[in-house]
């Protein structure tokens, strides 16, 4: 199988499980916002912080390290392992007995106990990055698919039957732990390393050398990315935070699972070539190729339907999270090229360079947040995106210099893809509207139908390649 057809199949199989996680996800949440309030999420969402910053530091950049390595040891992999564990641990009790500021901080006394449980996640996480880096350097994308959407099944189910049972936000946190307590059990089921009682010291030092800078700019970018969100909790009330993390998250479950498909697939198969210019330039192309044709059109078709799109999932009470999905959804547009080109700088080996861009866009996003904190949460949301969208312009423009990607070659990818995914979000938002329905639900559905039609008959009409391409390759993939 060649470079086309692996990194083609990989995304499509990713693509797979990562949509089967998202509908678990989306449905799961559409019945919890259904039964639990605003606030309820709002105080969940102010854990998801603290929690994904400390993932950042246990991971320490170790997993990108270990993808890219030629040759990893037993003996490399369990000093990594042991490296993690223990950092998680320290992290847990640090926030453990931090739990009391933190909730006085943000003045919800309730945060205490829900943190302490939250903050589980950490250690659970912990056990499971060794094995999610070997499968992704194995290419073993099946494995690594059926944990993440059997894990988030079952945590689902019991979520749902907690909110039914009226545990409140229980049923949020225990989404929350279940997951990713699922997911490093299967994995550990799934993957034949298991860790040795082995440490050298040499091995961390030379991983962390790569992902040393990956750490860092993962714990900026990772608060950065959710200081509105803190922000918000503090200045603002918490149904204004729950309606701004519901338009945040309805959004992420397409931006998440997207970030995951590129980083899983494109990485490791093009890290093998990385000393080879034509075939990475080639690689990348052709990644690039599938991105825009994907995800522009989602991403307008999103900022398009936002309103109908939240009131259809989430019901009426939750309305004022579309406008804060639309502004989201457009910051969105960028993100999957963002991250093909932090790629593109990291198969490069380009750890500081790709450092120093970081710290740009961070500055970038504090100015955004402080200036606008104190006006309105829509301000500060405005304010936030268009930082990112500045920030990822830099990544992206510096990744097509390292492939020597031509403004003509840019042209030509993209210009029809933008085209048909104009038209097509503007009549599924035209047409969509003049559907003689009451129920918002089906005028969504008829909005989703008219896209797809759409869109597809402007890309045979503009003669997208890549359409025909992906076709080809999933009647493949079917026959086998």
């Amino acid at each position: 199988m060649g470079l086309r057809e692996k990194a083609l199949s990989g995304f499509l199989w990713t693509s797979a499980g990562t949509i089967g996680n998202g509908l678990l996800s989306i449905i799961v949440t559409i019945i919890l916002a259904r039964l639990l309030t605003p606030s309820d999420f709002a105080l969940a969402e102010l854990l998801v912080v603290f929690v994904a910053v400390s993932n950042v530091i246990v991971d320490s950049g170790f997993s990108q390290a270990i993808i890219r390595d030629d040759a990893p040891t037993d003996e490399g992999l369990s000093s990594v392992f042991w490296t993690n564990l223990v950092l998680s641990i320290i992290l847990y009790v640090v926030l453990f007995f931090c739990a009391p500021l933190i909730a006085s901080y943000f003045h919800a006394e309730s945060l205490i106990l829900y943190g302490r449980i939250t903050f589980l996640v950490i250690i659970f996480n912990a056990f499971s990055v060794i094995q999610n880096a070997i499968l992704i350097r194995q290419l073993d994308f099946a494995n690594l698919n059926k944990a993440s959407v059997l894990g988030a099944f079952i945590a689902g189910i019991i979520a749902v039957i907690m909110a039914f049972a009226g545990f409140g936000i229980w049923a949020l946190i225990a989404n929350m732990v279940l997951m990713p307590l699922f997911r490093s059990l299967l994995l550990w089921i799934s993957s034949n390393w298991k860790p040795m009682m082995a440490f050298r010291v040499e091995d961390v030092k030379r991983y962390f050398t790569f992902g040393g800078f990956l750490m860092l700019d993962g714990i900026i970018d990772t608060i950065t990315m959710n200081l509105t969100s803190l922000m918000i909790g503090r200045h603002y009330t918490k149904n204004e935070l729950g309606y701004y993390s519901q338009g945040k998250k309805l959004d992420s479950m397409v931006v998440t699972p997207t970030t995951a498909v590129i980083k899983k697939v494109s990485y490791p198969i093009l890290s093998k070539i990385r000393k080879e210019e034509n075939e990475l330039k080639r690689g990348y192309v052709e990644i690039i190729s599938v991105i825009s044709f994907v995800f522009i059109p989602l991403s307008l078709f999103v900022i398009m339907t936002s309103d109908n799109m939240i009131v259809s999932l989430f019901g009426s009470q939750w309305a004022p999270s579309g406008v804060f999905l639309a502004l989201f959804a457009f910051g969105s547009m960028f993100y999957p090229l963002q991250e093909t080109c932090i790629n593109i700088i990291l198969v490069k080996g380009k750890s500081r360079q790709y450092f120093i861009m970081s710290v740009i866009r961070q500055i970038f996003r504090l100015i955004a947040i402080i200036s606008f904190v104190h006006t309105s949460v829509l301000n500060l949301t405005i304010a936030y995106i268009s930082a990112n969208v500045i920030g990822a312009l830099i990544y992206i423009c510096y990744g097509f210099k390292e492939i020597k990607f031509s403004a003509i070659e840019i042209f030509k990818i993209f210009l029809p893809v933008i085209i048909s995914a104009i038209v097509a979000s503007l009549s599924a938002k035209l047409l969509g509207n003049m559907v003689m329905f009451d129920n918002i639900i089906i005028v969504f559905v008829v909005q989703i139908i008219i896209m797809l039609m759409v869109y597809f008959i402007m890309a045979r009409i503009l003669r997208i390649q890549t359409a025909s391409v992906l076709t080809g390759t999933i009647k493949g993939m079917l026959r086998k």
